[in-house]
């Protein structure tokens, strides 16, 4: 248990000295899945504690004091999860810190992408081609509409005709 406190120390006094970037790259990328996957160890950790909790509780109704070490119990278990949260909170702030970030950037880049020249070009002669399809299939609609009435009158013409 040791070996965590001291390694999520060190990982989150790097974390808090890398809160002052503000462009997001793949390192940003890379250290919110190193922080997903220290999470996923704090959770793991969060589990073994409620199993503990579970089983002291358990062998506490052996005993002729069970009120005592059920309270002995719950004590234990709030001081391992207080211990759990404080390595969870700068990790979550960092986390929080990072996201804002990449957001920023995507955001960014989708505002430098709608006032591209080349891509306002582009949506200019998309919208061109829409209303050019808009008016084909009217028109194709109007050519339908025309063929069916012709075929009433061809049909006509044909029943009118003597077979030879």
């Amino acid at each position: 248990m040791s070996y965590y406190r001291i390694s999520f120390g060190v990982l989150f006094t790097s974390l808090s000295l890398l809160t002052t970037m503000t462009f997001a790259g793949p390192a940003e990328v890379a250290e919110l899945a190193e922080i997903e996957k220290s999470q996923s160890n704090l959770n793991l950790q969060k589990d073994w504690a409620k199993y503990r909790l579970e089983k002291k509780q358990h062998d506490c109704y052996d005993k002729f004091f069970t009120t005592r070490c059920l309270e002995k119990a719950r004590l234990e278990h709030r001081q391992e999860i207080k211990e759990i949260r404080a390595q969870e909170i700068p990790m979550r702030e960092r986390e929080r810190v990072l996201k804002s970030i990449i957001k920023d950037e995507q955001d960014e880049q989708r505002i430098k992408d709608r006032n591209d020249p080349a891509k306002a070009k582009q949506r200019a002669d998309n919208v061109k081609d829409y209303e050019q399809k808009q008016l084909d299939q009217i028109k194709r609609e109007e050519d339908l509409v025309k063929k069916r009435a012709d075929s009433e009158k061809r049909a006509q013409e044909n029943k009118k005709a003597n077979p030879l």
